[in-house]
């Protein structure tokens, strides 16, 4: 999400230059040509472009949880390395082990009724293998 921010500065320093262009030609001719035109339309239109991913990125965050995955009280869990908590898993766990450390996609169920919060899973992002231990975060 770095190269999001750099991307949008680059176009408008660019869209500056396209406006401000050589003084001379703008005080001898007030009228813009055809190919002043179509740079503006295309200065606009990455412009346009760039906002637009940048507010879509904003908006619709990645979340993902790392961590080993265990078998719990209520069925499947993730100690999440990030925030030190623990999930209860649900949603697509079939391919998840006991025991292996993986990073999920998915979203936090808001409102859990059990005693730990739980992360819907849509997908496996990666396993990593075993896990080399298994501390407690509750």
């Amino acid at each position: 999400m770095n190269a999001g921010p750099m991307k949008i500065l680059a176009e408008v320093a660019v869209c500056a230059l396209l406006v401000t262009g050589t003084t001379e030609q703008a005080v001898a001719n007030s009228l813009p040509t055809k190919s002043d035109v179509v740079w503006i339309g295309v200065a606009i239109a990455a412009i346009g472009a760039g906002i637009g991913i940048g507010i879509y990125y904003a908006v619709h965050h990645n979340h993902s949880l790392n961590g080993c995955a265990v078998n719990g009280a209520n069925g499947l869990e993730l100690q999440n390395k990030g925030d030190q908590q623990t999930y209860g898993l649900v949603g697509a766990v079939n391919s998840i082990k006991s025991g292996e450390r993986i990073r999920v996609s998915g979203k936090r169920v808001k409102n859990t009724a059990g005693p730990i919060p739980q992360f819907l899973v849509e997908q496996v992002s990666k396993d990593f293998g075993s896990c080399q231990s298994n501390p407690a975060f509750h």
